[in-house]
């Protein structure tokens, strides 16, 4: 996978709400040394210690800067399924379905929700 693969998948967890901050910066600094140029990815590598929504904000900045976002989050979660079938189908990868199958959930019904809303 290539580090461009890598940031696209991580932003895929980013907006599917699966992302860990936790070593965004180290991942950054990997990205940045495999070749990838992003004033973000740059402030995230630098950064000594970033809250969590502060990486998540860069990474979200990365993404954008480089164009690797997804249009939806449907788009984004058929990414994440894709790239990640072969874990999700095994034993341990169970949580992972479970996971994208909340968030598909919680989709539906914030679509359901917004639905009702204007038919009031």
């Amino acid at each position: 996978m290539t580090a461009l693969d890598e940031i696209r998948l991580a932003e895929a967890r980013r907006m599917l709400g699966l992302g860990s901050a936790d070593d965004l910066g180290t991942q950054a600094a990997g990205w940045l040394e495999r070749g990838v140029r992003s004033p973000s990815l740059e402030l995230l590598a630098a950064a000594p210690d970033p809250t969590p929504d502060e990486a998540l904000r860069l990474l979200r900045a990365a993404a954008v800067e480089l164009d690797l976002t997804f249009a939806t989050a449907q788009a984004a979660r058929a990414h994440y399924v894709q790239q990640n079938l072969a874990t999700l189908t095994t034993a341990q990868g169970v949580a992972g379905i479970a996971d994208v199958s909340n968030g598909m959930t919680d989709a539906f019904e914030a679509r359901l929700r917004r639905l009702f809303r204007r038919r009031r």
